[in-house]
């Protein structure tokens, strides 16, 4: 029998490795903005409110998620734009019913909170800043929950739309790898292994553009 890890933290701490990939999307946020800041004067920063819904194994133990994030974003061309974002989104807890072989046993959830910190690209199919767009995000979701931090990182491809040249709205396929321990139970031998899980959640944002 099997026991997995339960939320959206899989370890204690962050790693040295994890740490450094940090540090170094943090300078290229910086990067991005002081190069936008230099070049055009259609630079846009961004208020946006986030509704996030845990898909596949991972929504059988963490709920809804409710938050907001600050973008930025730099057009390059005709149809490209450099974007930034970052924020807050905290996750509701889910109890999980366990099946040990001896009867059913309870879990109870715990909420959890991440920072999404993340850059890519957009694509818009007519004009800059106008219409509809494809795009990518990629970077870390630094985790909380009850005491305990972990670093993921994920890439997201999204799909958004300019309703007005202010409210952008965008939905985007947000996949976290994430390393998850299971508890092996055999006879009355428990062992632990560790295995990288993709986590993902649906994420829906309605944003102002400034």
């Amino acid at each position: 029998m099997s026991i997995s890890g339960l939320g959206g933290i899989n370890s204690f701490g962050l790693t040295l490795n994890q740490f450094d990939n940090m540090k170094k999307l943090g300078v290229f946020v910086a990067a991005c903005v002081i190069a936008g800041g230099l070049s055009a004067q259609d630079n846009r920063a961004s208020v946006g409110l986030e509704v996030a819904l845990p898909m596949g194994d991972w929504a059988d133990f963490v709920g809804v998620g409710f938050g907001a994030t600050l973008g930025y974003e730099i057009p390059m061309g005709d149809n490209i734009g450099l974007i930034a974002n970052a924020g807050f989104i905290s996750f509701a807890g889910k109890d999980l019913e366990v099946n040990t072989g001896l009867g059913t046993v309870t879990v109870e959830g715990k909420s959890s909170s991440a920072i999404p910190i993340q850059v890519g690209g957009k694509y818009y199919f007519t004009d800059q800043q106008e219409g509809a767009y494809l795009g990518l995000l990629t970077g870390m979701h630094l985790f909380s929950s009850d005491g305990n931090s972990d670093s993921n990182f994920g890439v997201a491809p999204l799909l958004g739309f300019m309703v007005t040249e202010n409210i952008d709205v965008a939905v985007r396929y947000q996949m976290l790898f994430a390393k998850q321990e299971t508890v092996v139970v055999t006879g009355t031998s428990v062992t632990t292994e560790e295995e990288t899980v993709t986590n993902s959640y649906l994420g829906l944002r309605l944003a102002y553009n400034f």
